[in-house]
């Protein structure tokens, strides 16, 4: 039974982990659609800002639910 444990804690911590590492890396994407959104502004071009926001927006939604962490799900066992 000890072993059991020991196998499940170890899964647990590997699939928070990998969620993690998902949405960290969206929400790297989220603050570049950002920083471009800025860019846009700056320089005057509206449209272009509104469509980053729009991206960034969305990466930051995709970031905050369970997707990331059923991709990298799949990804574990296609491995094996």
């Amino acid at each position: 039974m000890h072993q059991l444990k020991k196998k499940v804690l170890t899964a647990a911590s590997v699939l928070i982990m990998s969620g993690c590492a998902s949405s960290a890396d969206l929400e790297r994407h989220a603050n570049h659609h950002a920083k471009a959104r800025d860019y846009y502004e700056s320089i005057g071009q509206p449209e272009e800002a509104r469509q980053e926001a729009k991206a960034a927006n969305k990466a930051w939604e995709d970031a905050s639910c369970l997707l990331p962490l059923l991709i990298d799900l799949f990804s574990l066992s296609k491995d094996k």
